[in-house]
């Protein structure tokens, strides 16, 4: 195996505050690849920055530095981005879906590199996202850049894509935090990585905690489906209380339940296609309890609204958190009344400073629910079930309104 260091595309919350803080401290050369140039140019300067990590069974804040890296930006510095790829085992990448193409290529152009240097070593791409099936996007972005046979074949036999599942949260740092380091991070303390064992072309990284495990397509599909669309729920009914912190959406009731019933059809939908019990599938060892509890809500998590419904225009779509396990639930005969509501909540998302939720704001206000609803959740109308769950979507988002009822009809 090659030195002792790692590569990490992305240089957000999950990269500094999550991946680079279990490498650092399995002793790893942290190396990231990072778009943003001021960034890379302020954390070259600076040369070190601050995690802070909320325990949560202490219920208290710790914090420590991170230092001894290297970074490169993707646009300015790209050959020094393909010269670390080629010569190390292990990669990981947190990015959002858009970045996938840019950074599929910029892997494809790091393989050939590696080919023609003559390393033939493994090389293992985890990927640390919250959108399905990413491994395969990646791997297909990679391979537009592999010309000949030869290549295909290289990535093929040495080139692992391996898909991992993400349960520590990033919230944004407080006014205290940035004031003490304004490039620091804030997390929590959950060190559970579920990792798909059957993808790896080598060995699993040394002196890293994984939990190996299998049927990964299922399990990814379940966080995303089932863990994220109901935390993203939380986001979406608790700005319609007027909450600022997911602790305060995690005290509702109404909201609790929406959530829980909501990813009761997700399960359904999820555990029937895949032909795997939920107890296999909830990969998280420190999911919540099963009943409302409000004793075990975490006050001192300040983890923003604003940050876990960000960019609705996404988590709206078609194959994403709330109308993927809907159609799911449809597919095998289950009416997604929750995951509609769940939907429907999500056109009621305000924000002025997050561009998508002022889009899908602007264009209700020209074109009315019924047309946004179609749009942003890319459904065909022309099909029975789509058209249904469209409708769906609708109801509950007149039934969510604190219009009075004689005012319905004429909401835009």
């Amino acid at each position: 195996m090659g030195n002792k260091e790692i590569v990490l595309i992305g240089a957000g919350k999950i990269g500094r505050g999550y991946m680079a803080d279990l490498f650092n401290r399995a002793g790893y050369r942290l190396i990231f690849l990072e778009y943003s140039e001021d960034l890379v140019k302020k954390l070259r300067a600076q040369g070190s920055y601050t995690v802070f990590m909320s325990r949560k069974e202490e219920h208290d804040l710790i914090h420590f530095p991170i230092s001894g890296f290297a970074i490169y930006c993707t646009q300015t510095e790209y050959e020094e981005c393909l010269d670390a790829i080629a010569r190390v085992n292990y990669v990981t990448v947190h990015v959002y879906p858009g970045a996938c193409e840019s950074i599929g290529h910029m892997l494809g152009d790091a393989i050939k590199l590696r080919m023609k240097r003559g390393n033939s070593e493994p090389l293992d791409i985890l990927t640390c996202v919250n959108f399905q099936d990413p491994a395969n996007i990646l791997k297909q972005y990679a391979l537009e850049r592999l010309q000949t046979q030869e290549e295909r074949d290289f990535l093929q036999e040495h080139v692992g894509f391996v898909e991992t599942l993400i349960f520590r949260n990033g919230g944004i740092p407080t006014p205290e935090m940035l004031s003490t380091d304004p490039l620091c991070v804030s997390m929590s303390d959950n060190t559970h990585w579920p990792v798909d064992k059957d993808a790896f072309k080598g060995c699993p990284p040394e002196g890293i905690e994984m939990d190996l495990q299998d049927n990964f397509a299922a399990r990814l599909c379940y966080k995303v489906w089932a863990g994220n669309m109901s935390h993203c729920g939380s986001a979406f009914y608790g700005k319609m209380y007027g909450y600022t912190y997911l602790y305060e959406a995690a005290l509702n009731p109404y909201i609790f339940k929406n959530n829980a019933l909501a990813k009761r059809e997700a399960s359904f939908g999820i555990c029937t296609e895949y032909h795997a019990p939920q107890e296999l599938l909830d990969s998280n060892k420190n999911a919540k309890p099963k009943r409302f509890d409000p004793k075990s809500v975490d006050t001192n998590d300040k983890d923003t609204l604003d940050r876990i419904g960000a960019d609705p225009v996404r988590k709206l779509r078609r194959n994403d958190r709330f109308i993927g396990p809907a159609l799911l639930a449809m597919k095998h005969g289950k009416v997604p009344f929750f995951l509609a509501r769940g939907a429907a909540a999500g056109f009621y998302f305000t924000n002025p400073q997050d561009e998508a939720a002022c889009e899908i704001q602007e264009y209700i206000k020209k074109n009315g629910i019924e047309k946004a609803v179609e749009k942003y959740c890319q459904l065909d109308l022309q099909k029975k079930e789509e058209d249904f769950l469209h409708q769906l979507i609708v109801a509950n988002y007149y039934d969510l309104a604190k219009a009075d009822p004689i005012d319905l009809k004429y909401m835009q």
